[in-house]
């Protein structure tokens, strides 16, 4: 009994220190409880690596007391903050809605076949999602990288008595982000376990598909948004992924999430979106090494949203782009400051020399043999059934459709995943990995990264109802303007 107390406080702590914070963050807004639980998780756990690395970088042993003391402190803080704040702060701010709208079909055969479709798509999720959590929590780490890159180093976290300089471990170039959840799981247990630190991923697995379905509800409706989480549970590749211990999962968590914010703050252009998007950034960046690289894509998304808005003043522009770039350029500045600091630059030579800059004629040569592996992947590998065919084809008619700025957004973020990856082959050692020999067993990992922008560009795309407009952050609720009445 113990053990699964000592579980679930791995899973309530970073939670409730990311809840407190987002409580900060839209004090005297309204945000679902759903969608405020599955970001907070994230959160915190982002959190708890920042306060890992800081004591990682000054050579300050691991321990449950002092991994706990911030996040708690965070915790009571927001709780006596909400306790002591008799009345609403600052009525004149606008509340923010994020939430799912309803579908009514016509009384009679409709509404039957309507209520059967929803009945079936609902089961289809619910026996998925129970079956990525009974499989992560029945089947220990196994996989080479989860054991190799991330179990072992977390071990060690674990294991010793001060943490050792990153010169010292294996692959030393990675972000540890993962590594240190783990061991973060197992100062709990008390105890080192292959099978219950995963729990990690099972929480993330259901936080992200939260997130995802309350983000198409809100630029849909509740049909279309169960209609999409359907299409990204339908992957193979993706429930797999979410059951082992691959850093990609993390990444690919992180990232979608980062777009996803800032296609909220793209509607609703309320800071708290922002910065919480520069913080996922943040977050994605000490995840992978390509999440460092990702930055380039959340900066561009970034710059056309914030830039090309008639709603904010020179000033207010400058203020933007000080709350996204602080946190994520940030983070990515800290670690691989501290990498520079001890010399940590490459893996080596060879094939794990994977930070290397390798531009030739030969390889330039090379780009149709990698847009044929890019395709080979995505519409004959099994990986992600016929999700890629299907966004295929919605963008063939996308011209004849009304304009849709999210959906437009969510397709350049996919055009510039894959013109990154694609340069990365080309500019870099990673060509064996992404479409050399070696591309077999990694390129479906870093598809995997974007995959799930597919199904939102299929249901933004195809979604008929009426467009939704911009909102003036100036504006008054309805309710608030009945109150101020």
């Amino acid at each position: 009994m113990p053990l699964v107390i000592n579980l679930i406080l791995s899973i309530l702590i970073p939670l409730g220190a990311g809840y407190g914070c987002l409580s900060l963050l839209f004090r005297g807004q309204t945000l679902s409880v759903s969608l405020r639980v599955a970001l907070a998780y994230g959160l915190g756990l982002g959190l708890l690596a920042i306060w890992m690395l800081g004591l990682y970088i000054f050579y300050q042993p691991f321990s449950l007391l002092i991994l706990r003391t911030p996040l708690l402190v965070i915790i009571i803080a927001a709780f006596l903050l909400s306790f002591l704040r008799k009345k609403p702060v600052n009525m004149d701010h606008e509340n923010i809605f994020i939430r799912t709208k309803k579908y009514t079909p016509e009384p009679g055969i409709e509404k039957v076949l309507h209520i059967a479709l929803v009945t079936v798509l609902l089961l289809y999720l619910a026996q998925t999602a129970w079956f990525v959590v009974w499989r992560s929590m029945t089947v220990p780490i196994l996989s080479w990288d989860a054991v190799a890159t991330v179990a072992f180093k977390a071990k060690i976290f674990y294991f010793e008595e001060s943490p050792p300089l990153l010169t010292l471990l294996p692959h030393r170039t990675y972000p540890l982000f993962t590594p240190f959840m783990e061991s973060w799981v197992a100062f709990n247990l008390g105890q080192w376990n292959d099978l219950l630190i995963k729990i990690i991923f099972p929480c993330a697995f259901l936080s992200f598909l939260t997130i995802y379905y309350k983000f198409l509800g809100h630029f849909t409706n509740r049909t279309w948004a169960i209609l999409g989480s359907v299409i990204l549970l339908s992957s193979n590749f993706f429930i797999y992924h979410a059951t082992i211990s691959y850093r990609d999962f993390f990444l690919m968590y992180f990232n979608c999430i980062t777009i996803m914010l800032l296609l909220f703050f793209n509607e609703n252009r309320v800071s708290a979106f922002l910065i919480l998007a520069g913080l996922f950034a943040g977050f994605a960046s000490f995840t992978k090494l390509e999440g460092t690289a990702f930055l380039g894509v959340y900066l561009v998304l970034f710059a056309l949203i914030n830039f090309s808005s008639k709603l904010f003043s020179k000033k207010e522009k400058l203020i933007n782009t000080i709350k996204f770039c602080v946190p994520s350029i940030g983070m990515a500045v800290l670690f691989h400051a501290y990498k520079i600091w001890h010399n940590v630059l490459s893996e080596g030579s060879g094939t794990s020399a994977k930070t290397n800059f390798e531009l030739t004629w030969e390889k330039i040569s090379l780009i149709p043999q990698i847009l044929i592996k890019f395709s080979q992947n995505l519409f004959l590998s099994g990986n992600w059934n016929v999700i890629w065919l299907l966004a295929f084809l919605s963008l063939i008619h996308f011209t004849k459709k009304r304009k849709h700025t999210e959906a437009g957004l969510v397709f350049l973020s996919l055009i510039l995943f894959f013109g990154l990856y694609i340069a990365m082959a080309v500019l870099t050692t990673n060509y064996i990995w992404i479409a050399g020999a070696k591309s077999f067993t990694t390129l479906s990992r870093l598809i995997l990264h974007f995959f799930p922008l597919s199904g939102l560009l299929i249901i933004l795309l195809n979604y008929s109802g009426a467009p939704r407009e911009r909102k003036n952050t100036s504006s008054l609720n309805p309710k608030k303007q009945a109150l101020n009445k």
